[in-house]
């Protein structure tokens, strides 16, 4: 087996996979989960299909919701078992 096939092996991951591994992480529940889809009939309409759908993280809360309340839900988790005072976090490099 080549390298790169070693490494396409080992990238693949089913989805019970990814939650046990992600559970092993102590994990604070901030958001409102699961979010909605909720389907856009005029963009279906307007591209004559198939039936398109968006998923609505933007009302997962708090605040702005999204990526940024998941990754809180890990750090503050592991910031409570260390007993911080303080936490200090921020975005992404863009």
């Amino acid at each position: 087996m080549t390298n790169l096939a070693k490494v396409q092996e080992m990238s693949v991951m089913n989805l019970e996979t990814c939650y046990s591994r992600l559970a092993a992480f102590p994990r604070l529940s901030l958001a409102s989960l699961p979010t909605p889809l909720e389907p856009l009939e005029r963009l279906t309409a307007q591209l004559g299909g198939p039936s398109v759908w968006v998923k609505r993280d933007d009302v997962i809360g708090p605040a702005m919701g999204g990526n940024k309340t998941r990754k809180l839900e890990f750090l503050m988790a592991q910031a409570e078992q260390r007993h911080a005072r303080k936490v200090v976090t921020f975005g992404g490099l863009q």
